[in-house]
């Protein structure tokens, strides 16, 4: 019989994920302040960074154009420019989950105009990356857009959608196992807005996709490159309009100076799915690839 871990090494672990929340809420109190320079100093002192900016509602569309910035001087401009206009006033968490890299949160956030005074709340889903750093590398928001959510089975009660958004997830996962884009992209929202880490380009960022042919070319890409030989859950939650999991992803190198290499990372990300079961967004971050075996 195996030893237990050590002690030491699962405190280790903790103090991660302690400190990984201190510095997601260090970043949403200095919001609360509204002083950009002292949110800018909740930033980890480099990248890669990854920010979605404001979304905005483009005539003729039904879901919001999510752009996403990755370089400081971009991420100072969205805060100079949003902050200008609105205050964030605060966040009502229902949900936060704390990884070593990660704070994921869901719950209210209600914001101010500043023009009117007029206050507003709403449902919504964040990310913060922290990779371990000291501060953040990211903030990775996105608010509800859909009214209604899937009807689910009547015996399931009051868990009925809950169930129903997790048979979503359930099945995107089976066929990220097998490499199916088309089965992905069947269960995609024609607008989908998706921010998903580039591990083929490397860039150690997000890929900005819009539409699901944006998004049938960047899972190509990837399921040319690497062949996935496994997917755990590390930890979910499922809502009644969104899921959030982190997986952990083995894969092998099919091509490039790594072909044969079998690399292993953990992915967090966030889905709203709409009461058609659609996935409306879709957006998260990666750990770095390590090369195993």
């Amino acid at each position: 019989m195996k030893d237990r871990v050590p002690a030491e090494e699962l405190l280790a672990t903790s103090d991660l994920r302690v400190r990984s929340a201190a510095t997601a809420w260090r970043h949403v109190r200095a919001e609360y302040v509204d002083v950009v320079d002292d949110i800018l100093d909740t930033l980890a002192p480099s990248g890669p960074y990854a920010y979605t900016v404001v979304p905005v509602l483009e005539e003729g569309r039904e879901i919001p154009t999510q752009r996403i910035v990755t370089t400081y001087e971009e991420i100072e401009h969205s805060y100079r420019s949003m902050h200008r206009y609105a205050a964030v006033v605060g966040v009502r968490p229902v949900t936060e989950i704390n990884g070593s890299w990660y704070t994921f949160v869901s719950g209210l956030g209600r914001g101010r105009e500043k023009e009117t005074g007029a206050e507003h709340e709403r449902p919504i889903i964040v990310l913060f990356p922290t990779m371990g750093s000291e501060g953040i590398t990211g903030e990775l928001f996105w608010g509800r857009t859909q009214q209604d959510t899937l009807a689910g089975d009547p015996a399931d009660g009051a868990l009925a959608a809950r169930y129903a958004v997790g048979a979503v997830r359930a099945t995107l996962l089976d066929a990220h196992r097998d490499g199916d884009v088309d089965t992905i992209v069947e269960l995609a929202h024609p607008e989908i807005q998706a921010g998903l880490r580039d591990y083929v380009a490397g860039t150690g960022t997000l890929a900005e996709l819009h539409g699901v042919e944006e998004l049938r070319a960047h899972l190509s890409d990837f399921h040319a490159h690497y062949a996935v030989r496994g997917i755990e859950v590390v930890a979910s939650h499922l809502d009644a309009w969104f899921f959030f999991h982190e997986l952990r992803w083995t894969v092998e190198a099919r091509k490039g100076p790594e072909a044969g290499a079998v690399l292993r990372y953990h992915t967090a990300e966030y889905a709203e799915v709409s009461a058609a079961g659609l996935v409306v967004a879709r957006i998260g971050h990666g750990t770095d690839p390590i090369r195993i075996g």
